[in-house]
């Protein structure tokens, strides 16, 4: 690393203090980050105790509660409601009473029903009915949705279909493969959860809300079939509203520049995972140790990195947000109520899934989602972060988190991960004990110098041309 290099030959005799330091990524004013740091939070927010930190739940407020008293505990300033950590994200939830259809109508003759489960999977559900035109489009030609419309990709990957959503399509329709075709009848047990209304807003904002619907084999030929600008709808009947809420833990350490310190950094993570659901080999808890605990680790040790050195003269924001999982509720709230204008944030950087490393990558490497549409990772990665692009494109992991929510309204944002495909994920298997500690350590303190230059220097990150979704 750029900013370790002076130092590696002078203490080539003492490889064991220069691998500290080096760790570290910073001089010996940084406080060192620890594997024993590291593991100490992802196994506590990870623990059987909290139930998997599911979104909304006392759970979670526990989670966010922990983590505001290290925020404080590192002096870090409390910058949520009232003069506290936390901020409130009252929700207006809707569920649906039974499983949801798929209906599809031709402009003459009967229509086809198929009931989720049987020949149809709605894997994502924005209201309690959908209705919109046909448009058939293969999955290189997802960029030519027409607004509104019931796209049909009979080809498509996530990238696809996160593309089709993006351009305004109001319904999805892909055709199922093999996985999950494989995994289809415990996929159709699930009753898709519609989305929730931010209550302090009135209705929950709309943009990204996908209706996506999985087509098996019948369906898909009947789909295929129709002519474009056949009648496509999905509905389902809705039980009587009820009020939820979520947290966010939201801190600052104040910059000291009288010109820069009304800008900020933005460093975030989600805190909530799946909590208790269908057991898998007797265990029913969710734990989400990578997901995302150690996000939340990689943010709350940059913290105590940042608050026990000199202070910076960009302000530094730190955010953990909730109800990720379940439709980003936490980031939308805190986009629409941030403690500064959203032009003032230089930059947003979201911790997701760091604790293992990527086999495709060189050792306690982190990637960056998105890495061409902005400057900000070549220019981290050129002061010393080990930071590489995402090994992993066709995923689309870029409009896979929190990162996307203020990314849409103009904040330069990315994810930071590491090995985001890997057999645990979303599932109760994934505990402390499958992480990397000193990968995760050595990963995050390569960050810290690269993050200081950045709030004492005078760049601001930039979209390239197109990146800015």
């Amino acid at each position: 690393m750029s900013h370790a290099s002076s130092r590696r030959h002078s203490l080539a005799a003492i490889p064991a203090l220069a691998g500290l330091i080096l760790a570290a990524g910073a001089g010996a004013e940084t406080p060192l980050v620890r594997p024993e740091a590291v593991r100490g939070h992802v196994e506590f927010l990870a623990s059987d105790a909290l139930n998997g930190r599911g979104s909304g739940t006392r759970d979670e407020l526990i989670a966010a509660t922990y983590a505001a008293s290290q925020l404080r505990q590192f002096g870090a300033e409390p910058a949520g409601d009232g003069g506290g950590y936390i901020q409130n994200v009252d929700l207006v939830q809707r569920e649906l009473a039974g499983p949801p259809a798929l209906v599809v109508s031709p402009r003459s003759g009967p229509e086809s029903r198929f009931v989720h489960g049987h020949e149809a999977i709605v894997a994502a559900m924005a209201g309690p009915r959908i209705e919109a035109p046909l448009q058939k489009l293969d999955a290189a030609g997802a960029g030519k949705v027409r607004p509104g419309a019931a796209v049909f990709l009979a080809d498509s990957r996530p990238p696809e279909i996160a593309e089709a959503i993006e351009r305004g399509a109001a319904i999805v329709l892909t055709v199922a493969d093999a996985q999950t075709t494989a995994r289809w009848e415990s996929v159709a047990a699930r009753i898709p959860r519609l989305a929730a209304f931010l209550a302090a807003f009135g209705e929950a904002p709309t943009e990204g809300r996908p209706t996506v619907v999985i087509l098996g084999p019948d369906a898909a030929r009947v789909v295929t079939a129709l002519p474009e600008g056949s009648r496509v709808r999905v509905e389902g009947e809705l039980k009587a509203m009820e009020r939820g809420s979520t947290a966010n833990v939201v801190a600052r350490l104040p910059g000291t520049d009288p010109k820069r310190a009304s800008e900020a950094l933005l460093l975030t993570a989600h805190i909530d995972h799946l909590g208790v659901g269908e057991p898998v080999n007797g265990d029913a808890i969710y734990n989400g140790a990578n997901d995302d605990a150690s996000g939340v680790a990689a943010v709350l040790e940059l913290a105590r990195a940042l608050a026990g050195g000199p202070r910076p003269r960009r302000t530094v924001l730190f955010a953990l947000f909730g109800s990720e999982e379940q439709g980003g509720y936490g980031a939308a709230y805190f986009r629409e109520r941030p403690p500064i204008p959203l032009d003032r944030i230089v930059a947003n950087i979201e911790f997701e899934e760091i604790g293992r490393p990527d086999p495709k990558m060189p050792p306690h490497t982190l990637w960056l989602t998105g890495w061409e549409r902005s400057d900000l990772g070549p220019t981290l990665a050129a002061h010393g972060a080990r930071l590489v692009a995402d090994p992993h494109p066709e995923q689309d992991f870029f409009r896979r988190s929190d990162n996307y929510v203020l990314a849409r309204r103009g904040v330069v944002a990315h994810t930071v991960s590491s090995d985001a495909i890997y057999p645990q994920y979303h599932q109760p298997s994934d505990e402390p004990g499958i992480l990397d500690y000193g990968h995760m350590a050595e990963a995050i303190g390569s960050l810290i110098e690269p993050i200081r230059w950045l709030l004492d220097s005078d760049y601001r990150p930039r979209w390239r041309p197109g990146g800015k979704p």
